[in-house]
């Protein structure tokens, strides 16, 4: 292939740099040299002041060497991991150059998608060769003109029949032919999908069997055949051909061959009266339109199928994948996927309910007030541990003690009154003295009772879970008034929020470990005691209260400390385990949406 001219190379250095910004690439280059042969060298890239390294230039040996797509990754570029995909300019099955792609390794690429826009690109470079091959002598100039034509009804049709029938007319007009068919290769079979001018047409008919047969016999040979000359060449089968071109009037017949990817998708049977042979321009014309139809209207066929074929399609692909003598990645994946699988089904393990867990005090004692009046001092706050009657704080008494002098008067008063009743032997004024004596005694005792109760006691040995007075000296207090919770050290329980989708599965008498946040590197053991019925809500989710008992009993607890339970409910394999939620979630899913 001559050096391209300077139209030729604006072409390639716009395509390469649209390529370039399409895919977000750090360099693009094509290579192009004569066809096989080589030696193919850089024609465009993009940036223009970028050089190709040592990674890029190896993808595009290797893409020549091998003929097809190819990725390789993991080599450094000025300090960054990058990767190369490498995609080759193939036209009629011959190699005309590469083109290769270089990008930076990140989270979210896609390399199938980048050989994807590489393929769906490269039709524009393959037209722009069969220009080229026109300005170098290679194709007349209605040749060029007329490919173009040919193409562009096929391609304008988004619908695979549509453009298929399309294709096949065209090809019927522009080289006077009297029928063109085009076939599906189908099961090591071909089967013709669309003739020219024909919309409707018998598929079981004789006269289409044989052109399916003359599909099956280029295929089988792997190029085209074009009769009456390939007759005499004794080295090629002709058979099917020979019964198409004498099935009534004599006609000279070409098949060519619709590839993608390498892989042969169908044929083309042209036809037209045997005093009109296909010269070798035309044929070189149709095999150049067939290279690039055959994928266009392969993808338009694949992109027409329903979803469920699709999808039966895919399973097909990745089953002769798993089933054939290539992929031995994908099938160590999978085995080592069924051994994890079966050693998940096989291997049983406990099955434990995880609940959020809070510590309480067994017992929670409140220390109210016992009359009305006012906060004289404060002597301890929520988290002290306190002994048992220890002061936690006192009330203003001062009104308390001046009525005890009063009455303590009020006493002495009426006892020196009984002493003069008593000397003068009044009976009436001694019983009415003993009884005012005996009242003012009763009220002191009642005063001294009530003043004995102005200091505030811790009721045992605990802590106090609640009641901050430190900041409330002079404050006044009610009668009934609840001053202090307090819980003993010695006596606690958990309690449980248990998801209701795991409710039924709790029951009394359940073994389970908690490790609370605080103690994260301990685990208490505790058994599970009474479930409540009633539903309480916890960040968004419904819950349930279950009671649960510390297996022994710890100084290092402190009620209100919060952590994660998990309740043993069961053995089961460890694949019933790890899909449990996702089970329950699939139950509820199902029977929402049956009717």
């Amino acid at each position: 292939m001559s050096p391209a001219r300077d139209d030729e190379q604006a072409f390639l250095a716009a395509w390469s740099d649209q390529l370039c910004k399409r895919l977000s690439a750090d360099l693009v280059v094509i290579a192009l040299g004569p066809r096989d042969t080589g030696p193919f060298r850089l024609a465009a890239r993009a940036p223009e002041d970028a050089e190709p390294g040592e990674g890029l230039a190896s993808a595009v040996d290797l893409t020549i060497a091998q003929r097809k797509p190819i990725v390789k990754s993991g080599f450094q570029e000025r300090g960054v991991t990058c990767c190369a995909v490498g995609v080759p300019v193939l036209r009629d099955g011959a190699l005309y150059g590469v083109i290769a792609v270089q990008l930076v390794v990140r989270a979210d690429l896609d390399l199938r998608r980048v050989v994807d826009e590489v393929k769906w690109a490269l039709p524009a470079v393959q037209l722009r060769l069969m220009v080229c091959d026109l300005n170098e002598g290679a194709l007349s100039q209605a040749r060029a003109r007329a490919a173009v034509e040919l193409l562009a009804g096929a391609l304008d049709e988004p619908r695979w029949p549509v453009a298929a029938a399309t294709a096949v007319t065209d090809f019927c007009d522009r080289l006077a032919c009297d029928r063109v068919a085009l076939g599906r290769r189908h099961r090591r079979r071909s089967k013709v999908v669309s003739l020219s001018h024909s919309g409707n047409f018998q598929r079981s008919s004789e006269l289409v069997q044989r052109i399916a047969d003359a599909m099956d016999e280029a295929i089988d040979q792997g190029g085209p055949i074009r009769m009456p000359q390939d007759g005499e060449n004794t080295l090629t089968l002709t058979a099917a051909h020979q019964e198409l071109i004498h099935s009534g009037v004599p006609r000279a017949v070409l098949t060519v061959l619709l590839r993608r990817d390498g892989r042969v998708t169908g044929a083309m049977v042209l036809e037209r009266g045997g005093n009109n042979p296909f010269r070798d321009e035309e044929v070189d014309l149709v095999e150049a339109v067939a290279g690039i139809l055959g994928p266009v209207l392969e993808e338009k066929r694949l992109n027409d199928r329903s979803l469920p074929v699709k999808v039966a399609a895919e399973a097909g692909r990745f089953g002769a994948a798993v089933l054939g003598p290539r992929k031995a990645g994908l099938k160590a994946t999978l085995l080592l996927v069924c051994v994890a699988l079966w050693f998940a089904w096989t291997t049983a393990a406990p099955f434990h309910i995880t609940a959020d867990a809070r510590v309480e005090g067994e017992i929670r004692r409140v220390v109210a007030s016992p009359l009305d009046g006012y906060v004289s001092s404060a002597a301890a706050i929520p988290g002290d541990i306190v002994a048992e009657g220890d002061i936690l704080a006192t009330l203003d008494h001062r009104d308390l003690q001046l009525e005890i002098a009063r009455w303590t008067t009020v006493r002495a008063q009426r006892q020196r009154e009984y002493e003069t009743a008593l000397a003068e032997r009044d009976r009436a004024a001694i019983g009415i003295a003993a009884t005012q004596i005996g009242q003012a005694e009763a009220e002191i005792a009642l005063l001294e009772e009530r003043l004995a109760r102005t200091q505030l006691r811790a009721p045992f040995d605990g802590v106090v879970l609640s009641g901050d007075l430190d900041q409330s000296v002079g404050a006044p207090v009610s009668r009934g008034q609840v001053l202090y919770e307090i819980a003993p050290l010695d006596a606690y329980r958990i309690v449980l929020s248990v998801d209701e989708r795991d409710l039924a599965l709790v029951g009394e008498g359940l073994a389970g470990e908690v490790i609370l946040t605080a103690l994260p590197g301990q685990t208490f053991g505790m058994e599970t005691g009474r479930v409540t019925s009633v539903a309480g809500v916890e960040d968004g989710r419904n819950v349930f209260r279950v009671d649960a008992q510390l297996s022994e009993q710890t100084d290092l607890l402190r009620p209100g400390m919060e952590g994660i339970a998990k309740i043993t409910v069961d053995e089961r394999p460890l694949l019933m385990i790890w899909t449990h939620g996702l089970r329950n979630w699939a139950r509820m899913a199902v029977w929402r949406w049956l009717p």
